[in-house]
């Protein structure tokens, strides 16, 4: 069986990319679903999702976000908002934008750079600061993080063989996997009623992600602004902290990671699965996706 990708992580030996819940796991279900949930509005969860990466000139793609219940929400969003207003920056976080504003000195002429971002970029301790603190609000609210990675040479090669990019890209991939682990998870607590899951909006192929969700039965998406939802600026971080250690370890940039994804993902449960090949085929069969003309088994 393939690796799942980020087990090259050298400091992260004591991590495990779950398939099988932590021991916190039980805890949390004990505390919020003893009884009927119905009537324990502790126990009402939403999930938000954002994305990281691009299928097309990436090697890989990251679908990644975090579960937390209606009072964990309240204290990020709480805790979200007081850490943007005390260093000056204004929401909605976008670390790509972040971290080419702290890292590089094109990113100020832009047409379109954050002011806010350039300010803070010019003392380079605030803006650890910063991103130290909106860190330990996700480690200190969220219940687990649930991620998916897509190798897109994995991926690209499926795609050669089968028509997979037509009926399944790689965000309604992503985007389906995250749903279905947050969705065994439940199952595994008897947690009802299922949470509320929100991506954001305007990411690549998600008209395809819906109609694969509709075909399948299911809900369609819920996408939002991330100027609305705190959860969705705390996804983004999660998503890029992941895509840019499997980038930079795939180029042989960087054999360290930084120090705010250790501690995410020390500090964080977490729900992650990746595509494998074997299931992508597997995906492929249950769909009824041809081989392309041409390719013989």
């Amino acid at each position: 069986m393939t690796p799942h990708p980020l087990s090259c992580i050298p400091r992260f030996d004591r991590l495990v990319w779950l398939e099988n819940p932590r021991p916190i796991d039980s805890l949390a279900a004990a505390l919020f679903s003893r009884g009927d949930p119905d009537t324990r509005y502790m126990a009402m969860f939403k999930a938000f999702f954002d994305a990281s990466g691009h299928p097309n000139d990436h090697p890989f793609y990251v679908v990644s976000g975090y579960l937390a219940n209606y009072l964990q929400w309240q204290r990020f969003e709480n805790d979200w908002e007081a850490v943007h207003l005390a260093y000056g920056v204004e929401p909605p976080f976008h670390m790509a934008s972040f971290v080419a504003a702290c890292s590089t000195t094109w990113y100020k002429d832009q047409k379109n750079a954050r002011a806010d971002y350039v300010e803070i970029a010019k003392d380079a301790a605030r803006a650890t600061e910063f991103l130290k603190w909106i860190s330990q609000v996700q480690m200190s609210f969220v219940h687990v993080g649930i991620s998916c990675i897509i190798d897109m040479n994995i991926y690209r090669e499926v795609n050669s063989l089968l028509d997979l990019r037509e009926v399944v890209p790689p965000y309604a991939l992503g985007a389906r996997m995250c749903i279905q682990r947050l969705r065994r998870w439940e199952l595994d607590y008897a947690i009802r009623p299922p949470a509320e899951v929100i991506f954001e909006v305007g990411d690549l192929e998600q008209n395809k992600f819906t109609q694969l969700m509709v075909d399948e039965g299911e809900d369609a998406p819920i996408y939002k602004k991330k100027i609305d939802f705190a959860g969705l600026q705390g996804a983004d971080h999660y998503a890029w902290e992941q895509f840019n250690f499997l980038r930079k370890h795939k180029q042989g940039l960087d054999e360290s990671a930084r120090k705010p994804f250790y501690f995410l993902l020390e500090s964080i449960p977490k729900l992650h699965t990746y595509a494998s090949q074997e299931f992508l085929v597997r995906l492929c069969e249950q769909k009824g996706i041809n081989p392309r003309t041409g390719f013989k088994k």
